[in-house]
């Protein structure tokens, strides 16, 4: 798995673009900051909730909740309203915590990162 550490977590990084490929199961989030751009894909995407879509949607943090936290139950408590798409259990989920705008909370088997200056 790409390490998010490497991106300050996407920390104050602007996400602009959100793409779902059902073919590949997978949730896409495209993301700048100044001149970088970078793509987040979680594949193996099986359940998402995004909450607070915006125009200017700033991420404060992106991280993997880990199983037995407290961060863990309440986001399974998010993703309990949304359907899974499979019967496939992904192992592990992520949430996207804003400093403005969007909120996501997704479960998923593989983390991919993909960088590029502008």
């Amino acid at each position: 798995m790409d390490n998010l550490s490497a991106f300050n977590h996407f920390h104050d990084w602007y996400m602009d673009t959100i793409q779902i490929s059902k073919e590949r199961e997978t949730l896409t989030l495209g993301l700048y900051l100044q001149d970088q751009r970078a793509s987040l894909s979680f594949v193996g995407m099986n359940r998402c909730v995004l909450e607070n879509l915006g125009l200017q949607n700033i991420v404060y943090a992106i991280e993997i909740v880990e199983p037995g936290t407290s961060r863990f139950a309440k986001a399974q408590q998010i993703l309990a309203k949304a359907e899974r798409w499979t019967d496939v259990q992904p192992w592990k989920v992520a949430q996207v915590f804003s400093t403005c705008g969007a909120e996501l909370v997704v479960e998923f088997d593989s983390l991919e990162i993909e960088s590029q200056a502008s």
